[in-house]
């Protein structure tokens, strides 16, 4: 009946499956019921005013991204606002302009690159889960997240593996002055229901990882204060289990149990027959090894679970941080990890540079990199 403005309904669909949500969470969304919805799509009926200002908020985008008569168009349109820096710290300092600068340029370039091969944009990981709002909360979304994964309380040797294979986009590269201090920022992008994380590969690789699951954490909790319009995290004080903390606070709570889940600690201590103790530094260093994380992240994490004495984890805090100024923070030896970055970026590169027609598109890709000094290790 509406046969000449059928690509409005192909634009919902288009933008509804790159979030990978049904017709009936969507329709549940903008208050409809699914059947109407499903006509709306298919050409049948057209969407009132109100149907179509519920479906820009539902899906994030601005309103003339559904009336682009070409899809190319459409997505141009809502990539006007997909993409926003994640930022839930009061006071937080910003990145420079030269740091965002060379982030959009990869995000441009990883965009192609998805492009051409035809490959899938969104993420096949829920960036937006209700959650409490203090620790028992984010021990609890730590644990919704790795279950999603699939990883469950597991020991994970490749994190950066674990979040590619989800398709969240995963880039490390060294932050030049005055970004070197900081340790990574993060992108969400609303139109494809994904994100780009930035990592600064400068900083020693436990801290990177570190980096990286809190910036997970800022988008989940970012993504719900956004869709809730409130501050969930005033800062009351001191925190407890049960008191609200602060959104920076949270994250990196969240970070710290999702790299070192209770279980998986307990277990693994158990199992050794470790008592708060007799701890070793040999002991500490083996096993903080395992979770990928620093080793004073490591000691605070047995401290919170009354796994280590207080008397025990202060001597090897002293220890760890003399080490530290000796070091300029480089971890020991024997428990430092080792990262495969950008594994997917490249390979995305290597393939679609078989394309003959995408040559100049991939030159100019190879120009970047070289030019951003894109590590690949």
């Amino acid at each position: 009946m509406f046969e000449d403005l059928k690509f409005i309904g192909n634009n919902i669909r288009s933008f509804r499956q790159s979030r990978n949500w049904t017709l009936a969470q969507l329709a549940s969304k903008i208050g409809i019921q699914e059947g109407p919805l499903g006509r709306i799509e298919r050409g049948g009926n057209l969407p009132s005013a109100t149907v179509i200002y519920n479906l820009a908020q539902a899906l994030d985008i601005p309103t003339d991204a559904l009336f682009a008569p070409d899809p190319s168009r459409a997505r141009a349109a809502a990539a006007e606002t997909d993409t926003a820096h994640v930022t839930i710290e009061v006071d937080a300092s910003v990145p420079p302009k030269a740091l965002l600068s060379a982030c959009r340029k990869l995000m441009s370039a990883f965009h192609t690159l998805e492009e051409l091969l035809g490959v899938q944009k969104h993420a096949l990981l829920p960036l937006s889960i209700p959650f409490k709002p203090d620790y028992a909360g984010m021990e609890q979304l730590a644990a919704q997240v790795r279950t999603a994964m699939g990883s469950g309380d597991a020991v994970v040797f490749d994190y950066l593996e674990l979040f590619e294979n989800f398709g969240l986009r995963v880039l490390l590269f060294p932050f030049m002055k005055p970004a070197n201090d900081f340790d990574g920022l993060s992108f969400f992008e609303p139109v494809h229901q994904n994100a780009f994380f930035f990592i600064n590969s400068r900083k020693n690789p436990e801290k990177q990882l570190f980096c990286l699951v809190t910036e997970l954490g800022k988008i989940l909790i970012f993504n719900q204060m956004k869709i809730r319009k409130e501050t969930l995290f005033p800062d009351t004080g001191p925190a407890s289990e049960s008191r609200p903390i602060n959104p920076i606070r949270a994250a990196r709570h969240f970070a710290a149990t999702f790299l070192m889940p209770d279980t998986a600690v307990r277990s693994t201590v158990g199992q050794l027959g470790i008592t708060p103790d007799t701890w070793t530094w040999d002991l500490i260093l083996r096993i903080k090894h395992r979770f990928g994380i620093s080793t004073e992240a490591f000691i605070y994490r047995l401290l919170e679970l009354d796994l280590i004495t207080e008397d025990s984890s202060n001597t090897y805090i002293q220890k760890i941080k003399t080490h530290y100024q000796q070091t300029g923070f480089g971890e020991p030896d024997a428990s430092r990890r080792i990262l495969n970055a950008n594994g997917r970026f490249f390979d995305l590169l290597l393939t679609a540079g078989r394309d003959e027609t995408a040559g100049q598109k991939i030159k100019d890709i190879y120009v970047m990199v070289e030019d951003l000094k894109l590590v690949k290790l």
